[in-house]
């Protein structure tokens, strides 16, 4: 991969783009005429659409929701069907032998992905598996508080509002503003709602509102004197931005395998700083953290050896750091022809600190839920959020400039 940009010939380039528009249905009026109307490219991990052919989506399709759900590539697919197979030769054998070990051993891979060690992570179904094993875990009192945001995804804070429901602790929620926001508003917000009686703060890494990256790395230097977990959710971050543990500084971090990082469906990981971890009482914890043990029964060795290809896949790719830098430029290109469209108004902030792959627009004259049906006809795929009248859209590895231009080009025509 570091020979991309010195292979990189802007000839070829136009060439085989225009045969990727082919491939997936474009027609050639959703490509810019001019060159230079693209992001730098040579930032861009992708130098031509072949990487949407590792995946099995649709012809015509433009998948643009991988916030919600990612698809995986076919690599990964074919080792969950291969080690599946293998499984039903010898299932007692093979789960609790080789197969079950080779399973484990994508506990490390995970925390070499995170900068963490082996045994600070556990393998979960998802996210919320595991902010909920840390809800139930802490034995936080009546009156303790939590302070999360109105951001939140729903599986991010049921735990915490169990917690509200049934003990009595207090669940506080900053409204950060849809526009307009940056660093400084973020950690002032933050400081406000700090008390003596804070236990917990509860954050995503990336809103899945409003694509707003966090600055969670300041937000665990104010609380660094205080005694208080800094609690992460990285559903949205872990595949599409360089994640770092031990930089951030976070106590405990919370992801999926089957969004941003093009894994299996019903795969995740819990994050447990050392520092931390006997300050959680589960029974999910009870006998270790192995992928299989007495507290957790039997697991899908299958499922989780295919997220150990997925990581393999995206170092195939160049690594993490390209796929960021690719998945933020096309961000900015989509968010400036976004702009243009009268009837958006962009949420998703300008500093650049707080940029992800997400970009979300309020749909200020129109419905959503109709404009989502009516790009769902055109075979364009993105995230409605119905009750605030929002749009996300998610840029990923397999997403080009092309795509986006006719996603634009489709808006426009949907919106007059």
């Amino acid at each position: 991969m570091d020979n991309l940009k010195k292979d990189f010939d802007r000839r070829k380039f136009i060439k085989n783009i225009s045969l990727g528009i082919a491939g997936i249905g474009l027609s050639q009026s959703a490509f810019p005429k001019n060159i230079d109307d693209l992001v730098n490219l040579e930032t861009s991990i992708v130098p031509n659409s072949n990487i949407r052919s590792e995946f099995m989506l649709q012809p015509g399709l433009s998948y643009l929701n991988t916030g919600s759900l990612g698809p995986s590539p076919t690599t990964v697919f074919n080792k969950i069907f291969e080690t599946t197979k293998k499984l039903e030769l010898n299932p007692v054998g093979n789960n609790w032998g080789p197969l079950g070990k080779e399973a484990d051993m994508v506990r490390e891979q995970i925390a070499n992905y995170l900068n963490a060690d082996k045994d600070e992570i556990i393998l979960t179904r998802n996210t919320t598996e595991g902010i909920n094993l840390i809800a139930n875990g802490l034995k936080l009192k009546a009156g303790d508080e939590i302070i999360t945001t109105t951001d939140e995804h729903y599986g991010g804070v049921v735990g915490w509002e169990f917690l509200e429901r049934h003990h009595g602790v207090i669940v506080k929620k900053i409204d950060f503003p849809k526009e307009d926001i940056d660093t400084d508003q973020v950690l002032s917000l933050v400081k406000k709602q700090l008390s003596p009686k804070t236990k917990v703060c509860s954050f995503m890494d990336v809103s899945t509102v409003t694509g707003m990256r966090l600055p969670i790395e300041e937000i665990a230097a104010i609380l660094s004197t205080r005694d208080i977990l800094l609690v992460c959710d990285g559903a949205q971050s872990t595949g599409m931005v360089k994640v770092d543990v031990k930089k951030m500084n976070v106590d405990i971090f919370a992801g999926s395998g089957h969004k941003w990082m093009l894994g299996p469906k019903e795969t995740g990981f819990l994050y447990l700083r050392k520092g931390i971890q006997d300050r959680i009482e589960s029974v999910q914890l009870e006998t270790g953290f192995k992928l299989y043990n007495h507290n957790t029964g039997t697991r899908n060795v299958a499922n989780f050896i295919g997220l150990g290809e997925a990581i393999r896949f995206q170092d195939s790719l160049g690594g993490i750091k390209k796929i960021e830098q690719h998945n933020i430029a096309l961000g900015k290109y989509l968010r400036a022809q976004l702009k243009n469209i009268k009837s958006f108004k962009l949420i998703t902030p300008e500093e650049d600190q707080l940029l992800s792959g997400i970009s979300s627009v309020i749909v200020k004259d129109g419905n959503v839920k109709e404009l989502h049906t009516k790009l769902n006809e055109n075979n364009i795929v993105v995230k409605k959020l119905g009750k605030i009248d929002v749009m996300r859209f998610s840029t990923h590895i397999f997403n080009t400039e092309e795509e986006l231009n006719h996603l634009v080009k489709v808006l426009h025509s949907l919106v007059k």
